[in-house]
């Protein structure tokens, strides 16, 4: 171990304790890219991150100067405790910011707190930028939240210029919106900009349309992990597989083992077994894609039975005993009473207005591809899902004609209205086009003309 430099001298014994395995400490976070320790018996305790050895560079020593010049600067962030170096890697030690919750959980909590951190996440991206520091991963899980006040942590990729451009500025600003996109209103995110002092119009929308690119790029990257062998994944024999999975297990139940058929078309067909598997069949170069589509759903945070393993004309997963959505209204929906049935019609319509907005087409959207389990939805059969950085109007109104032309009695007229306005939500773009969309709608879905069962009943 090279010796310690410290820069907290009244740390400096709880440092050399660390160094020598005597101050009690915990791993948090453990992967390829480093590992995170928090030590100490009392706080503020210490937290350690270790880097790997690199050649040409020193991320540990990267992160300490941008702190230091962090602190100068007067932005808030964790003090710079010590740093140091061996075999195994360079270290990298702050001090914790005691009674602090990271920014992602704070929001999660929501109520009227939440939104003033929005805003006050807004200002600290201003103050980054008005002194030239470029985070470069700047979100909700990298900012810590201590009574109002922002602190911004895991700077080793950070950079201060002598000047941002303004693409620079909305990409970065684009970036950190991302990452409480899930958890916040769009109203929210119009306090954010305003904050971060971006202004206009023409402004906010390059925003937005960075953002979306953003958001495509982050899901694909995430789900390309389950073919890369990336975090909880792995590639075995061309099989790809959930890193829990028992993957010798299912592969002999595919070759041998006791099947009972669910439907089978030729040589596709789908099976399940006593164990709680299922098994779709499929032809050769469709599985890996129904195998990418499951897990892009997932990472967008949209119901999907889970998958456990891929092979070259097969996926398998864990079996849902739950009714399609066709099913569950024709056997169900006339006992429902209003509020039940509005409740059922306005989760599905946001839903998939939530698919829609992050990306996502269903080239089969029919009522028997839809599972109901709960109050949640499952979409299956995922041959034909693709996903865009942003969907057509186009694609919007087809996925909904699918779905309502599937829809068969005692749906009524009225039903089916009242899910199209709960999908048009708050956007007011679809709230103002409302009879338009409605009407194309209902012309699609009598041209289709596949209501199981056959019409007979009221519509």
């Amino acid at each position: 171990m090279v010796a310690p430099r410290v820069y907290l001298p009244e740390r400096a014994e709880d440092v050399g304790r660390w160094l020598r395995g005597e101050l009690p400490s915990e791993v948090v976070k453990e992967g390829r890219a480093r590992t995170v320790w928090r030590a100490g018996d009392r706080p503020p305790r210490l937290y350690v991150k270790r880097f790997p050895p690199e050649l040409f560079r020193d991320r540990a020593r990267a992160e300490a100067r941008m702190l230091q010049a962090l602190a100068r600067a007067g932005i808030p962030c964790p003090r710079l405790v010590a740093t140091a170096r061996d075999r195994r890697g360079s270290y990298v030690m702050t001090e914790e910011v005691a009674g602090a919750a990271v920014l992602r959980e704070a929001l999660e909590r929501g109520g009227p707190e939440a939104r003033r951190l929005v805003e006050a996440l807004g200002g600290l991206v201003r103050r980054l930028q008005e002194a030239g520091f470029e985070h470069q991963d700047l979100h909700v899980g990298n900012v810590l939240a201590r009574d109002g006040a922002l602190y911004v942590m895991d700077v080793h990729r950070a950079a201060r210029r002598s000047r941002l451009t303004e693409a620079r500025r909305i990409a970065n600003a684009a970036f950190a919106a991302m990452s409480f996109l899930d958890l916040r209103p769009r109203s929210d995110v119009a306090r954010f900009l305003r904050a971060a002092g971006f202004s206009g119009h023409g402004t906010w929308r390059r925003v937005w349309t960075r953002l979306r690119k953003e958001l495509f790029r982050y899901y694909a990257g995430r789900t390309e992990r389950c073919v890369e062998g990336g975090r909880g994944f792995g590639v075995r024999d061309g099989i790809y597989h959930r890193s829990d999975a028992d993957v010798a297990a299912i592969e002999a139940w595919v070759r041998s083992g006791p099947m009972e058929p669910v439907k089978v078309e030729g040589t596709r067909g789908l099976y399940r077994s006593a164990q709680g598997l299922f098994l779709k069949r499929m032809r050769r170069g469709r599985a890996a894609r129904y195998w990418r589509a499951a897990h892009g759903l997932a990472v967008r945070g949209l119901g999907t039975p889970r998958l456990l393993a891929c092979g070259p004309t097969w996926v398998a997963g864990e079996w849902v005993d739950a009714p399609d959505l066709h099913a569950f209204v024709r056997e169900r929906g006339a006992g429902l009473g209003r509020r039940e049935r509005d409740a059922l019609l306005v989760r599905l319509a946001r839903d998939l207005h939530r698919m829609h907005a992050r990306g996502v087409f269903h080239g089969d959207l029919k009522a028997t591809n839809v599972l109901v389990r709960g109050g949640d939805f499952l979409f299956v059969d995922l041959d034909a899902v693709r996903f865009r950085e942003e969907l057509t109007e186009r694609e919007r109104i087809l996925n909904l004609a699918q779905l309502n032309a599937s829809l068969a009695p005692p749906l009524t007229r009225t039903d089916r209205v009242r899910f199209l306005r709960a999908y048009g939500g708050p956007c007011a773009s679809i709230r103002r086009d409302e009879r338009r969309w409605t009407r194309e709608v209902m012309r699609i879905t009598a041209a289709r003309r596949h209501r199981w069962p056959p019409p007979g009943g009221s519509s």
